[in-house]
């Protein structure tokens, strides 16, 4: 059982590109085909000539698939020259041995076509189709002008209206299950797609998600902070309505770093920015400004608010257990810079006057949240 998974993956695994996974099962089913086809001339009687190219068909597929799951670096090449064999050879060989134009196989010729054309990239699918399209008709003519190339089938004797019906019943059998095999191709290409797809899709989110996300800290980055604050100021504007930001900056983290390593500097970072992180409500973002900043966007909230909103988180950090390396006789604090939006102030601007707010928080003693208005 662990051997039929291992090559079941190999064969269509997510590894392998669509197009091989799609050429695999073709073969696959090809194995199919030619035990059912052997089966059926048999039991038909029908003439040895097409038992045995019924015969060399079963075995022809395995070979191509299993050639096509070890030459990994020429399986385009293989391919081309698979199809060629089973269009040009096989299928034509099968027609003129299975009665010709009376039997089921020339829509064996739509169904190698239809793949050549899905299977091979580029102008070479094109030229091999046409190709393809000029051998089926010369074959059509060669059966009808020199009819002693076809085998009669089948072998036992018939009425002339038995003959007609059992060419008919093998064109309809053959065209229904030509329909039947495109149709369960098309269920599993479509399944394969959807794989595809959501495969695409989920790796564009995590692409998307590690653009505006800061690796270190899991909360958005600078990039998105402004893109954010841009909008969200378009909309407060809009509304007649107040947002204030707030930046935060570690006290001292400098000398935590030359004092206890920068993985625990590291460590106080995510504790931090999670604490911030988790105060958020609707529409409220903490970005990573900087090395150790972090600009909190409050929508909605007046400076009062904004300067109460900061107090609390200012409070929660200095109590906080940010690392248990950390001696508890010394907590980690934050200095904190509101500022509140005014007209003709843009997102720079706004952030700068928090910064220098920020400015002389440590000024004045570090562990505090100072606001000061705009100078007009």
């Amino acid at each position: 059982m662990g051997k039929l998974k291992g090559f079941l993956k190999t064969s269509f695994g997510p590894q392998i590109p669509v197009r091989q996974r799609f050429f695999n099962l073709i073969f696959f089913m090809g194995i199919l085909v030619g035990i059912f086809g052997f089966i059926t001339c048999v039991m038909i009687k029908s003439s040895q000539q097409e038992i045995m190219l019924t015969a060399v068909i079963t075995l022809a597929f395995p070979l191509f698939s299993y050639i096509g799951i070890r030459v990994k670096s020429k399986q385009q090449v293989l391919v081309v020259v698979a199809l060629i064999l089973v269009n040009f050879l096989l299928f034509p060989a099968l027609y003129l041995a299975g009665g010709s134009i009376y039997s089921g196989i020339p829509s064996f010729f739509c169904f190698g076509m239809a793949l050549t054309l899905f299977l091979i990239k580029g102008k070479i699918s094109l030229i091999i189709t046409t190709l393809e399209s000029f051998w089926y008709v010369f074959i059509f003519y060669a059966s009808w002008k020199w009819p002693q190339l076809c085998a009669d089938i089948p072998a036992f004797e018939i009425s002339a209206q038995s003959q007609i019906d059992y060419n008919f019943s093998a064109v309809i059998f053959d065209s229904l299950f030509i329909c039947l095999a495109l149709a369960l191709m098309a269920k599993i290409m479509f399944n394969l797609y959807q794989r595809e797809a959501k495969i695409v899709k989920d790796n564009i989110q995590q692409v998307e998600k590690q653009s505006i996300i800061d690796p270190l800290t899991a909360i958005y980055n600078r990039r998105f902070m402004y893109s954010y604050l841009s909008e969200q100021m378009e909309i407060t504007r809009s509304q007649g309505k107040p947002l204030s930001v707030v930046l935060f900056d570690i006290d001292f983290f400098k000398k935590l770093n030359d004092t206890y390593g920068h993985l625990l500097g590291d460590e106080v970072l995510k504790a931090l920015s999670s604490i911030i992180k988790n105060s958020c409500k609707k529409n409220e973002i903490v970005a990573r400004y900087g090395g150790e900043e972090f600009l909190l966007i409050l929508p909605n909230f007046t400076k009062e608010e904004a300067v109460n909103r900061a107090e609390e988180i200012r409070e929660c950090i200095e109590k906080s257990i940010l690392s248990p390396s950390l001696p508890e006789d010394k907590p980690v604090t934050i200095s904190g810079g509101v500022a509140t939006l005014t007209d003709n102030m843009d997102e720079e601007t706004l952030v700068n006057l928090a910064d220098e707010n920020l400015y002389k928080a440590k000024k004045n003693g570090r562990n505090c949240i100072i606001f000061e208005e705009v100078e007009s």
